[in-house]
Order: C-alpha cells, then sequence, then structure tokens
C-alpha cells in the first residue's frame, strides 16, 4: 500500500484557527480517518488539482501518492458532470495504467473557500458487497439453507396450488443444553443436509425457524405424495447424529398442507404447515399431521378468546359465582363452591374449566385463582357478618399454579384477614394429580395452611382408584368423586358400570379418612344412591345452579 499524506491544515501543515488543543485532537482525528479509511479520498483545489491523496486511492488507482499529486481530476476519472462544482455526486470511470477501467462515484463536498474533498467509492466493489450482503439476509448462517425471508419471497410467486411440509427436530433445546450450542449447530448441519437429500427432487428446502425447516412443493400431485417424502425423510433420519462421538437419535414433527394460493399471503401460507406441526408436538411427538382449518379455526377463535382474558379481568366481566353445595340426606347447603363466571359477548357463558384453559395458555392462570380467591373470601366474610355462624363455609378450587405460588401462605393469610373470615370457613379443592406431583416445599405451604384452621379437600377427576390413592404429606379432610362417576350411578348407566361404581363409592366410604363428596349431580335417582352409599354432600344441576352474591344472600334467607 503506498504511504498517505497528510491534509492540508493538519498539524505540521500550516493549520489555521485558534490552535487549542481541542482543535489539534479533532484534526488528528480528521487525519487519522483521511490516513486510514477503505475509501479514497482525495483533497482538491479550485481548478481541480488534486492536493493531498490517501493509500486506498492510491491503491485503486495504481499509482503512487507523489504522482497523483498536481494531476488533474478529470484526467484520472472520466465523467459527464461539471467537476468545478462545489458539491457533486456523480458516476465515473477510472482508468488505470495498465487500461483496466473500472466503474467509480464521485462525493465532492467543500474543506474551505479553497479546496474541496472527493470520496472515491469502488462501484464493483460496492455491488459485490450488496451482493454479499443480500445472499447473507436470504440464506441461513448456519446451515446455508435458504431462509424464512427466502422462502416467503418464494411464496409471493407460486403456483395455484402448493405443497408445504415444515418439519420440526424434537426436544433440539435438549442437546443445546446439554452438549452446548456447537453440538446444536451440527446436528441442525447434518439434518439440513439429509433434507436436502430427500427433497431436493421434489422442491426447495428453507431453515424457517430456531429448529425448523419447511419443503415448498410447487403444484404437488396430491397429499400422499407429500406423506411419502415425510416418510422417506423420516427413515432418512433414522440413523443417529454423532456428535462429539455421542450418537443422538432425531426425530420430527411435522406439519403437512396444501393449500390454493389465489388471495392468500406467503405468511398465511407458512403459517398453515406450521399450525400442523405445532399440533404434532402437541400429540406425542415425532409424527406428521395435516393441515386442518376446522381445527385451526376453532384454534383460533380461542386464541382470541384467551388474549382477552386480562382485559375481561381487569374489566370485571369475568365474575365470581357460588354453586350450593347440599349435606345427604338432610339437604341442607353446607358449603358454597366459588367459580369464575364469563358471560363472554360472543361465544355465551363459559366455564371455570372453559376460562381457567384459555387462561393457562396466556400466564394469566394465577390471576384469575387470586381474584375468585379474593372474591370468595370478600363475601364469605360479609355473608358471616350478616347471617352469622349459620352460614355455609365457602370453598376455592386452586389451579396447579396457585398449589405452587411460593407466597400461597402469605395470600390466603392476608385476604382471610382482609376479610375478617377465620381460617375453618374456607376450605380448598386440589385435584388429585396436583396433589401428587407437590414438591416437599409445595406440599408445607399447604400443611400450614390446615395447621391454621383452613381445610383441604382431594378432588378425584375422571373416576380412578381410591385405593391407589398415595399419601400427599397434607392433612386431607375429605374427598370428592366428579360427574364422570356419578353418571355410573343414573338409571341409564349399564349394569355392569353402576355395580362397579356403587362398589367403588362403598369401599371409599367405608375406608378413607374424611367425608366423601359428589360433584356434578344431575338426577334424582343419583342423588339418593349417593344417600344410600353414605356420601356426606353432593353439588351440581340437581341441587341448583351457581348463584350470584345477590342470589346467595337470597337463599341464605329464605327467600
Amino acid at each position: 500500500m503506498h504511504d498517505n499524506t497528510r491534509l492540508p491544515g493538519a498539524p505540521g501543515q500550516g493549520m489555521t484557527g485558534t490552535g487549542t488543543t481541542d482543535d489539534s485532537a479533532l484534526a488528528g482525528a480528521v487525519q487519522a480517518h483521511f490516513a486510514h479509511s477503505s475509501l479514497g479520498f482525495a483533497v482538491i483545489d479550485a481548478p481541480g488539482a488534486m492536493r493531498e491523496v490517501n493509500g486506498a486511492l492510491c491503491d485503486l488507482v495504481g499509482l503512487p501518492a507523489d504522482t497523483l499529486i498536481g494531476v488533474h481530476i478529470g484526467e484520472v476519472f472520466t465523467t459527464d458532470a461539471d467537476l468545478s462544482a462545489n458539491r457533486l455526486h456523480a458516476d465515473a470511470q477510472l482508468t488505470r495504467p495498465d487500461g483496466d477501467t473500472t466503474a467509480v462515484v464521485l462525493d465532492v463536498a467543500p474543506l474551505s473557500p479553497d479546496l474541496r474533498t472527493v470520496v472515491v467509492i469502488n462501484s464493483e466493489e460496492t455491488s459485490v458487497l450488496r451482493a454479499a450482503l443480500i445472499r447473507q439476509s436470504l440464506n441461513d448462517l448456519v446451515t446455508g439453507l435458504p431462509n424464512r425471508t427466502q422462502l416467503l419471497r418464494w411464496l409471493d410467486r407460486c403456483p395455484d396450488v402448493l405443497g408445504l411440509v415444515t418439519v420440526d427436530v424434537d426436544g433440539f433445546h435438549v442437546v443445546n443444553e446439554a452438549l452446548g450450542h456447537d453440538a446444536g449447530d451440527h446436528l441442525l448441519k447434518s439434518v439440513a443436509a439429509r433434507l436436502v437429500e430427500v427433497c431436493a427432487p421434489h422442491g426447495r428446502v428453507a431453515r424457517t425457524g430456531h429448529d425448523e425447516f419447511t419443503l415448498v412443493v410447487d403444484s404437488p400431485d396430491d397429499v400422499l405424495g407429500l406423506i411419502r417424502i415425510v416418510e422417506d425423510v423420516d427413515a432418512s433420519l433414522a440413523e443417529p447424529v454423532y456428535v462429539d462421538g455421542v450418537g443422538v437419535g432425531v426425530t420430527v414433527s411435522t406439519g403437512i398442507s396444501v393449500q390454493r394460493t389465489s388471495g392468500r399471503t406467503a405468511a398465511d401460507l407458512l403459517r398453515t404447515a406450521e399450525v400442523a406441526a405445532r399440533w404434532s408436538r402437541q400429540d406425542g411427538r415425532a409424527r406428521w399431521t395435516l393441515y386442518d382449518p376446522q381445527r385451526d379455526t376453532l384454534e383460533r377463535r380461542q386464541f382470541t378468546m384467551a388474549s382477552s382474558i386480562a382485559g375481561a379481568l381487569e374489566n370485571g366481566e369475568i365474575d365470581t359465582r357460588y354453586t350450593p353445595v347440599h349435606s345427604l340426606p338432610h339437604r341442607r347447603v353446607v358449603a358454597l363452591e366459588a367459580s369464575a363466571h364469563w358471560a363472554h359477548p360472543e361465544h355465551g357463558p363459559l366455564s371455570q374449566d372453559a376460562i381457567l384453559n384459555l387462561a393457562e395458555s396466556t400466564g394469566n392462570a394465577i390471576r384469575l385463582g387470586r381474584v375468585v380467591l379474593a372474591d370468595a373470601c370478600a363475601q364469605a366474610g360479609r355473608w358471616l357478618a350478616e347471617f352469622g355462624d349459620t352460614t355455609p363455609l365457602v370453598a376455592v378450587r386452586l389451579t396447579s399454579h396457585q398449589c405452587r405460588e411460593p407466597e400461597l401462605v402469605a395470600v390466603v393469610r392476608h385476604l382471610l384477614a382482609d376479610a375478617a373470615l377465620p381460617a375453618d370457613r374456607l376450605r380448598l379443592i386440589v385435584e388429585d394429580d396436583v396433589l401428587l406431583s407437590l414438591t416437599p416445599e409445595q406440599v408445607e405451604e399447604l400443611d400450614i395452611l390446615t395447621g391454621d384452621g383452613v381445610s383441604v379437600l382431594r378432588h378425584q377427576r375422571e373416576g380412578g382408584r381410591f385405593d391407589a390413592f398415595a399419601a400427599t404429606g397434607v392433612p386431607i379432610s375429605g374427598h370428592r368423586v366428579d360427574g364422570t362417576v356419578v353418571r355410573g350411578l343414573d338409571d341409564t348407566a349399564p349394569p355392569l358400570v353402576r355395580s362397579a361404581v356403587v362398589g367403588m363409592l362403598s369401599w371409599a366410604v367405608r375406608n378413607l379418612d374424611g367425608d366423601l363428596f359428589a360433584q356434578d349431580v344431575r338426577t334424582e335417582t343419583e342423588a339418593r344412591e349417593l344417600t344410600r352409599l353414605g356420601v356426606a354432600a353432593a353439588q351440581g344441576p340437581h341441587f341448583g345452579a351457581p348463584l350470584t352474591p345477590g342470589g346467595v344472600r337470597d337463599l341464605l334467607r329464605g327467600t
């Protein structure tokens, strides 16, 4: 590289001005930028002769600085533009001493009344760089495959019918966490290579996500052809990928979609295959699933509803209702179970189970549970103050998230204190599978609450075997069966089912600690059988629908 020269006015070159330290520092910075820039720089005088040049310009032109100094800029660069202009941005052509020509861009700007700067940009290098940047923006750096942006461009120019196959690598995060990100990259490269080998004859493959690849097949003959490709992919991936000597088995969850493209956006087309791949993951992984528009429509509706839960809680659209629990055989109200109720403006009334399922998907489950618990404690405190000791206790079903909340004891104690409600007036209902999955620390939280006087009712969902219950470490005041068991007592139940349910409930009443309760009782026949078997209390449509707080007050008044 040729030696750089100084800018006029730089230190040591007759720089004008105040000569302060700040001026010198600034001039030094300008000189350094001029000298070391990768762009060609020149300083020209009023007629256009080059007064100073930097090394990058010397390299571009192919001449040393002492040869270029004094040469008119127009003798080196040919352009139709007026090189005498004070400011200029123009295309030009450089002819080197060996006769080679290069397209350049000249940027001219004033430096002082007598001097101008010229920046020379190599258009060919810029084009190469631009092309490289475009390639980089459209290709995945790890696998070298086209990326999501490139695939969406393909979909913008696709035929009338399109086949899409999205492949998600199962458990990819486990490889990253156990073996490191380099191992994860190696796995992705191997999967990409096998996908290309299998899919290249059929279409184009791109990496469309962290652990996701998508095959685009123009005008597929039928869905069966895509399924055969997926089966070939599975067979190709059956052989382990070796990472640092460790054989890693690879399975994939795959979504298959065939779509008409008219009037559809690229993102919407890709989404159909990605949704189907997500269904494969949800349904157990290592499988393929066809896109189902009806299932998708239903899910979208649920997602829309789920996203509006936070606003509904904030606006008071979700309120708390109270289901009367009646003792057997006296049919007195002995408890009121609180549950969330949402009169949805489009989809009608939603039960707590439906609301909770939606809340789980958006992270609002704990908030929903706290709202119901707070409402229940506050209302129970008011009813106790109004009706005295004859007031039924209030029961609240804890969500799985609430049971695992580190501050559960503090939250419950705070709500009881605010409501002036004694702890023995609150019953917490916990599902059996949740109880059995709690850590010792979480069990201790419930144990502390039972020590305060709060009772815990164990709810058995969808039947099962009472004698298979494992000890949880939590003092249980009772057990409850749901409607799937109670249906076995109805007149319409098959004799074998009825006999099994009667035997199970009889055993439970005799052998389990605490009372036995029944939920979702719908007929008088069911109620009579439960009474005969010794079940302590029951609730459900037969005993009355959930009540508003006003409805509970009327019930307690006997009106």
